[in-house]
């Protein structure tokens, strides 16, 4: 195993003071299912602004959670607000899948795995809230009886602009802590490799999204990851 530093441009960055291989990181290192479509060296399109589509991007070299990560990527939720669905969900799972659309984000079904919505629908019948929100959700459960975290309302995700999101992840206090436009939005503490994956600390970690009825365009763009990889 080694630690690598993934930065989206030029800079490169290691996360803590440890022998590491640094190396710079493209969009043709992601692994495409569903609606995804590369939009330029940056952003990967999950879905267009198209009815009933789901898609992933999923990064094709495992993770190791046994160490620490933070990746810091931007979301895009589209501009339909009232006419708008379903929302991003950044996911960590065994393999590289996708999950179901509409309500189910492209996350929904996908077991074992721990997910992290944003969720831009109220769909009553889930227990969403009236405005879109942040949820960290266990082995692809949609309903937000399971949630670990949340769900927590935040503003208007649905104005087209690129939304700073940073994921990171301490082992030794076993805490992960998500914020959104540069605020902590979400935070859970627990053995994450032990409750959700049975012990099993390397995962694949990516993006998916899905639309319904209602739709949007969805994006996810890398600025920086940095975190241990399986060799």
């Amino acid at each position: 195993m080694h630690f690598r530093s993934l930065p989206a441009l030029l800079a490169l960055s290691l996360f803590f003071l440890a022998p590491a291989l640094a190396a710079q990181s493209s969009v043709s290192e992601f692994r495409l299912g569903g609606s995804a479509a590369v939009l330029n060296d940056e952003c990967i399109r999950l879905t267009p602004a198209t009815p009933y589509v789901s898609g992933s991007a999923w990064f094709q070299n495992p993770m190791d959670l046994e160490y620490p990560f933070e990746l810091t990527v931007d979301l895009v939720l589209g501009e339909n607000d009232e006419l708008g669905a379903d929302g991003i969900v950044f996911v960590f799972h065994p393999n590289m899948q996708t999950g179901y659309r509409g309500e189910g984000m492209g996350f929904a079904g996908l077991y074992p795995s721990l997910g992290i919505e944003f969720d831009t629908y109220q769909n009553f019948h889930l227990g969403d809230p009236s405005g879109d929100h942040v949820a960290i959700m266990p082995h692809g459960q949609a309903h937000h009886a399971r949630s670990m975290v949340g769900p927590v309302e935040v503003p208007n995700l649905e104005n087209g602009a690129k939304r700073p999101l940073t994921i990171s992840w301490h082992p030794g206090k076993h805490t992960l802590e998500v914020r959104l436009d540069g605020q902590l939005r979400a935070s859970y503490t627990g053995d994450i490799v032990a409750e959700i994956f049975g012990g099993n600390s390397k995962v694949y970690w990516g993006a998916t999204a899905a639309t319904g009825r209602k739709i949007n365009y969805q994006d996810v763009c890398i600025r920086k990851l940095v975190y241990a990889m399986v060799d």
